[in-house]
């Protein structure tokens, strides 16, 4: 996953606490070691329906999504 990817969540997924993420088509806007003190963790920017949410876990975005074929 890298800036500029168009992805897509999957159906199936149990949004934990966004009410707009299943089956949503986003953009990767960022991705970025968070630099916390717990240790280091990717996170990742999205815009998605008009909004942007950052800081959300690199794991879980790309485990949660899938790319979608811009071509078709």
């Amino acid at each position: 996953m890298q800036p500029g990817d168009l992805r897509r969540f999957r159906d199936s997924l149990i949004a934990l606490g966004a009410d707009h993420v299943e089956g949503s088509t986003f953009v990767v806007l960022r991705v970025n070691d968070s630099g916390c003190r717990a240790g280091r963790r990717l996170v990742v920017d999205i815009l998605i329906d008009g909004g942007l949410e950052t800081d959300l876990g690199y794991s879980w975005v790309e485990d949660s999504s899938e790319a979608v074929n811009e071509a078709g």
